[in-house]
């Protein structure tokens, strides 16, 4: 019998405009992450960045993931028009500052001795919102490194780590569906904490 070919999600087309965010956790935190969107994807300079501890409620969730890709910002001209560069570099030094002075602020409420340190162990999930073409969001499960580094899983080896709900979908739904994303990501840098809180 013959294997019945994978279905990959579409991509749409270069220039398609997307918010996008990130959720972080581990044992002692969860983290919401507004991104901003120039090519890469960097630490929002004005979007929702929040923190709480571990055991928040899929409510909870739902409401910051739909309050940080409101904030999230696209920023991308159009295909084959560069990226001023004098723009780009002043958002990254406002993005990182912004960026290490929240993770400093993780490591010593969560009790880590360092930003690194409270980083490098967690689960990672990527959304993605191509808000002008569809209501549903993409959150995609990582894979980690020892390093703390993280990637989405290739093409041939996602399915089951790739996850949709409406925009428009309750909060409670969102949450859920961003706690099924955390349950499959893998890697040495995981949380071994329950699942679910």
């Amino acid at each position: 019998m013959m294997k019945k070919p994978k279905q990959f999600a579409k991509v749409p087309p270069p220039g398609t405009k997307r918010k996008s965010c990130s959720v972080n956790r581990t044992d002692r935190y969860i983290t919401i992450i507004s991104e901003e969107i120039w090519g890469g994807m960097y630490f929002s300079r004005r979007g929702l960045a929040i923190h709480a501890t571990r055991d928040v409620t899929p409510e909870w969730i739902g409401a910051n993931i739909r309050q940080a890709l409101e904030t999230s910002e696209y920023y991308c001209p159009p295909p084959g028009v560069p990226i001023d560069r004098e723009q780009r570099i002043a958002m990254e030094e406002k993005s990182i500052e912004r960026r290490l002075a929240f993770w400093d602020a993780v490591a010593s409420i969560y009790g880590y001795k360092s930003r690194e340190l409270a980083w490098k162990k967690k689960d990672h999930v990527f959304i993605k919102w191509w808000y002008e073409i569809e209501t549903d969001i993409i959150m995609k499960a990582s894979k980690s490194s020892i390093t703390g580094n993280h990637s989405a899983w290739p093409l041939d080896k996602n399915e089951g780590r790739v996850f949709r709900v409406s925009f428009v979908a309750s909060d409670e739904e969102i949450g859920n569906t961003v706690l099924q994303a955390l349950a499959k990501c893998e890697g040495p840098g995981k949380s071994t904490e329950p699942l679910f809180p």
